[in-house]
Order: C-alpha cells, then structure tokens, then sequence
C-alpha cells in the first residue's frame, strides 16, 4: 500500500470519526455550551452544510491545479478548524469553526477519491473503495467508541485524535508524485459562488422551517444549472447528468445518506435521555452498526469485482430499509443492536459498489469532478438528514415519539433508493 493510498485512507477516516464522536456528545456540549439538546444538532448541520458548499467547487479546482495540492491544503485547513472547534467558548464559535474545518473537508473530499483511483492498478480499483470505506467505516467505528470515553472527560477532546491524524495524513500526501494539474481552463466563480448559495438557502430553510428560503434555494440551484450548462469550464459538469445511469447511481447515493446520517445524533439523544445511558455505552451501542460496515465494506468491493456491482447496490439498499422501517417500530421500547447491526451491512453493499460505477461512468478526466460529486451526494444528504432531524424530534412531544417518526421517515427515503437502484440495474443490463 503506497504513500497516497494510507493518506487518502487515514483522511476518509477522520470525518465519520469527528461527526459520529461530536455526534455521541451532544448532550454534554448542550449543557456545557447553554442550548437545548435538539438544537446542538445545528452543529453537525454547520460542519456538514460548509463541505456541500464548496467540495464541487475545490473539486474542479483540484482539476485545474492538481489533486495533491488541494488534497494537502485542505488538510491543513481542517486541522485549524478542529482545533478552534476544541477551544470554542460558545456555541455560536463551535458551529463558526466547525465550518471552517468542513471548507477544508470539502477540498480533500473533492480530490481523495481521484487520488485513490490514480494510486492503484485498474482491476484493483473496487478492492480500493472498499478498503478506503472499510477507514471510513472504522471511522464511525471508533468515533462512538473512543468518543463516547474522551467525552466523559471533555467534549473537547473528542476533537484530538482527528487531529493527530490530519497531520500524519498531510506528512504522507507530501511525497506523492501524482500530480495530474490541467491548464488552458479556467476557474468558474460565478458558478461556484451560485451552487454554493443554493445549498445554503435550501440546508439552512430546511433547519429554519422557513419554506421561502428552501424554495429561494431550490430556484437558484435550478438557474446554477442552466447558467453552468452554458459555461465553458464549469463547476457543475451538467452534461454528467444527461446519462440516465449517472444521475440515478448520483441520486441513489444522496438518498441513501439522507436516510442514515441523522441515526447518530438521533439515538444518542435517545439512548442518553431516555434509557439513562451513559456517553461511552451509548456509543458502544452505536458503534454496533459502524462495526458491520467496517467488516462488510471489503467484502462488498470484492464481490462488485467479481459479479454484478449494480446487483450488490440494490439488495444492500433493500437490506438497509428493511432494517430502517423495522427499527422505527423498535426505537420506542429497545435499543434493537441486531437491527443496528443490519443496517450497517446494507449501507456497505450499497455505496461500495455504487461509488465504484459512479468512478468508473466518467472519463479520467473528471475524476475530480467525480470524486467531488460524490462527495456531494455524502454531505448534501448528511445536512439535509440532520436538518430534518432537528424539526421532526421538536415536533413531537416526547423524543421516543420523535426518534420512531423520524426513522420511519428515514425507511421511506431508503425504499426510494432500493427503488431507484433496482431501476439503474435494470437499465443497465438493457
């Protein structure tokens, strides 16, 4: 395994491990920081909703300046985002440093996976995904484990192994070769500023409530599209999406981390507020779920390499649904760990094979771009799962209610991607 591959390995371990260890301590950083425990979400939504903003953007630039460069910068940026993130006074300076660290989340997401691709032989590339998902994987792993122990002795330093990492990753990018920078094109900034705005407008409307800011949102993303179908260098490579199986494998992808990326702070709050558990067992608890996608991941890019990658997508994504909708009726008396356990299985035989055929559908060229959209799958599902989360748990009464009316909601949305990618597979065998 070479220098590129451990760094790029090391760096997609650091976010699940951040977001899902943050996740686990909510409810201590509520009571540290003065705000209502539903609302310390608004903090994932901050960290989450900066890398949707800009990964396409720092991803089209990591096809103009070259993958390592960007891949590098945005490690540093990270790490000064997480250590203002440990010393912030209040949570207003949590969330503002949060968003730092995602802009430069955003930059190694929009060049991490176009990395991976140039650092190993082609009949090797889905083994490659699945073990930089099985580091993600062990990621949300650990986060809630080690999380949930650094936490009962400071929310603070669940931010100090992240850190420990981004640098050892930023040491090993250091000696890579692979600089692939493209000239003669030039960077689109009205198009960037414009996707990014939309993003924000739609993320932030949905967290508010506010229908005319999502729907604001929603129109500017709309026009962002035609303003960049017509750009010669765009942020948003449209024509991308006039293939039927790029944007279905595109779309798959955001809906299946809508339907999971709210589970985290969702059941920590509870599995703490309402069992009475204490941070490290309620992340033990949940760490249940990362450990099956930790072991499944390997095994779903091997069997990809050797069957059908389209088939093993859709049956992971009918699994996680299955689980989802059998856990909303569980939530409101058990802690259901099987149901845990099964959900994390069909996670991994979902996105390791759909990453792959959404890599292998684009010419190398636009890797980058690639690479960046599907980080845009990732954290555009993650902000808006969390912001819905945050209005669907202050709806309800009592947060058992909450927690089964918003897994129900997440099943239906995971049905929807089984849905769409049975519909990919057929398409793709016509």
């Amino acid at each position: 395994m070479n220098r590129v591959l451990v760094s790029v390995v090391l760096s997609s371990f650091v976010t699940p491990f951040s977001t899902s260890a943050l996740g686990v301590s909510l409810p201590l950083v509520a009571r540290d920081l003065g705000v209502a425990s539903v609302d310390s979400v608004e903090a994932l939504v901050a960290l989450t909703l900066a890398v949707a903003m800009f990964v396409l953007p720092l991803g089209r630039a990591a096809d103009l300046l070259g993958h390592v460069v960007v891949f590098r910068t945005g490690l540093l940026l990270a790490m000064a985002g997480f250590a203002l993130a440990s010393l912030s006074p209040n949570f207003l300076m949590l969330c503002g440093a949060l968003a730092v660290g995602g802009v430069g989340l955003a930059a190694v997401f929009g060049s991490n996976n176009a990395l991976l691709f140039q650092a190993v032989a082609p009949d090797r590339r889905a083994s490659a995904v699945g073990i930089n998902s099985m580091s993600v994987y062990l990621g949300l792993l650990t986060g809630p484990f080690l999380g949930g122990f650094l936490a009962q002795v400071s929310w603070r330093a669940v931010f100090l192994p992240a850190l420990a990492l981004l640098l050892a990753s930023v040491v090993l990018a250091g000696g890579s070769s692979h600089r692939q920078a493209r000239g003669g094109e030039s960077f689109d900034w009205v198009g960037a500023a414009l996707f990014a705005l939309s993003l924000a407008l739609v993320v932030l409307g949905v967290s508010a409530a506010s229908p005319l800011f999502a729907s604001l949102g929603f129109a500017t993303l709309v026009f962002t599209g035609l303003y960049e179908s017509r750009q010669r260098s765009p942020v948003v490579d449209v024509g991308l999406f006039r293939s039927f199986v790029f944007s279905a494998l595109l779309i798959a992808a955001f809906l299946n981390y809508f339907s999971t990326a709210a589970l985290t702070p969702a059941l920590s709050l509870l599995f703490q507020e309402e069992y009475g558990m204490m941070p490290q067992d309620a992340g033990m608890l949940l760490a249940l779920q990362a450990l099956a996608m930790a072991i499944s991941a390997p095994l779903a890019g091997r069997l990809s390499d050797k069957t059908s990658p389209s088939a093993v997508s859709a049956g992971g994504a009918a699994l996680l649904a299955a689980s989802l909708f059998a856990y909303s009726h569980a939530a409101l008396s058990s802690p259901s760990p099987h149901l845990l356990f099964l959900m994390g299985v069909g996670f991994a035989f979902f996105i390791v094979p759909n990453t792959t055929l959404i890599l292998l559908s684009v010419p190398p060229a636009r890797r980058g771009t690639a690479s960046a959209l599907v980080a845009e799958a990732r954290v555009v599902g993650q902000s808006l799962s969390n912001a819905v989360a945050v209005n669907v748990l202050k709806g309800y009464s009592s947060l058992p209610s909450g927690v089964s009316a918003l897994l129900l909601l997440l099943s239906a949305v995971a049905v929807a991607t089984a849905v769409l990618s049975t519909a990919r597979y057929i398409a793709m065998r016509l």
